[in-house]
């Protein structure tokens, strides 16, 4: 990778960081222990990232999907409103389940180490050959959560059929951590559930980088007018 490449993508990824700052900033984070986000977070923390050996505030997951949205109060009917515009596909205004993203192997090996002997192996072994895991389907939770090794929406099928993200491990490092647990970042949301391309991706930092260079004191309205202009330079046909 040349060098302008590399300052390109630091450029990037440092204007990114500042949005999310600037989000938890002048937003007050669902975190109430009643809110569904919460509570699948929570049984996950029990039922699932201990039998891979790991332990929340451990670098090695990240939950994925759209949960980083509930975070933010309002942001998930905002995004709709704005998706609505070109047909994208509409966030749900409650998480219905959890998605975690657990890339390294050697954690995978230690599931199956685990439930080896303590379940019925025909109950876990089709879905765990295939690096997916749902302790539902053991009668651990009721609650729905499913692990994978990589975060590929595109296996989902329909509207997602055609999406290209970043390597897993990319994500996973773009990964920030909020109440102790570690959520895939709001550019990579974003950049799914838009299909950011990367001829665009310039054109966003420098929209970002301005608007929170100017302006010491945000308002949420503010950070959700820019989100939604990042939303319509990916969905826009100009380059």
């Amino acid at each position: 990778m040349r060098l302008s490449d590399i300052n390109d993508e630091m450029t990037i990824r440092d204007a990114w960081v500042k949005l999310e700052q600037a989000l938890e900033e002048t937003i007050i984070l669902d975190e109430g222990e009643e809110s569904r986000l919460n509570k699948l977070v929570i049984e996950a923390d029990k039922v699932l990232l201990p039998v891979f050996g790991i332990d929340a505030s451990e670098k090695k997951y990240f939950i994925a999907g759209s949960s980083r949205l509930y975070l933010y109060p309002g942001l998930p009917e905002f995004i709709n409103e704005i998706t609505n515009e070109f047909g994208g596909a509409e966030v749900p205004l409650e998480p219905g389940d959890l998605d975690v993203v657990i890339p390294n192997k050697d954690n995978w090996d230690k599931l199956e180490s685990n439930l080896n002997g303590k379940f019925d192996k025909d109950k876990y072994q089709p879905n765990l050959s295939n690096f997916i895991y749902r302790p539902q389907e053991l009668g651990i939770t009721k609650m729905d959560i499913e692990a994978f090794d990589v975060w590929a929406p595109n296996r989902a099928g329909g509207e997602y059929a055609s999406t290209e993200v970043d390597d897993t491990n990319v994500i996973l490092n773009r990964a920030s951590e909020y109440n102790g647990f570690y959520y895939m970042s709001i550019q990579d949301v974003l950049a799914y559930k838009t299909q950011m391309t990367r001829d665009k991706e310039k054109r966003i930092a420098e929209l970002i980088n301005t608007f929170t260079d100017r302006r010491s004191k945000r308002t949420k309205e503010q950070l959700f007018d820019i989100i939604a202009r990042i939303v319509r330079i990916n969905t826009s046909k100009d380059k």
